[in-house]
């Protein structure tokens, strides 16, 4: 079971992390308080191709030691709900915005989420990101990854654009 929960790990400690969700779309909403009728295929099709990709990265990236295990409990709400769901609706509201404040806002809100997970799960625990050593920098490197979300988004939604109808291509404004 402990590679379902973590060790030590139980609803308790999932439903806290939930909270931490929560409180990140909180604040999101201030921003926007819905997706807007126009992006919600958009959002969709983003909130599956993230949480899919990033399930099955996430473990791809333990398997390489660049990443440390997450359970799967942890992984599937993260990459599912956190990435999927969560950072799909601040793309939605924060898409038109200028390119380098898209990226700070992922990176920041990646940030706090990762802290959370660590705190509450003891997850997000290498002592390393690549070749820079300390758990803060691990936190802080893949959260700054986490920033290059709209960049993806924008190239992964330009080449769906031409298999589905409906589509919104957002365009980088510097």
């Amino acid at each position: 079971m402990a590679s379902f929960w973590g060790m030590g790990n139980g609803l308790g400690e999932y439903i806290l992390v939930l909270l931490v969700y929560t409180a990140m779309v909180v604040l999101m909403r201030y921003a926007h308080p819905r997706v807007e009728l126009n992006f919600r295929r958009t959002y969709w099709i983003l909130c599956i191709a993230w949480g899919l990709g990033v399930f099955i990265g996430n473990y791809l990236f333990y398997l390489i030691r660049i990443l440390s295990f997450l359970p799967w409990l942890n992984n599937a709400l993260h990459a599912f709900v956190w990435i999927g769901l969560c950072l799909s609706f601040l793309y939605a509201g924060c898409y038109k915005k200028p390119i380098w404040e898209q990226c700070l806002l992922f990176i920041i809100f990646s940030f706090l989420v990762k802290v959370g997970e660590h705190w509450i799960l003891g997850t997000w625990d290498l002592p390393y990101f690549f070749f820079i050593k300390g758990n803060l920098a691990y936190l802080i490197g893949w959260s700054v990854l986490d920033g290059l979300y709209p960049y993806v988004s924008m190239v992964g939604l330009k080449w769906v654009s031409r298999f589905v109808q409906g589509v919104i291509v957002p365009q980088a404004i510097w």
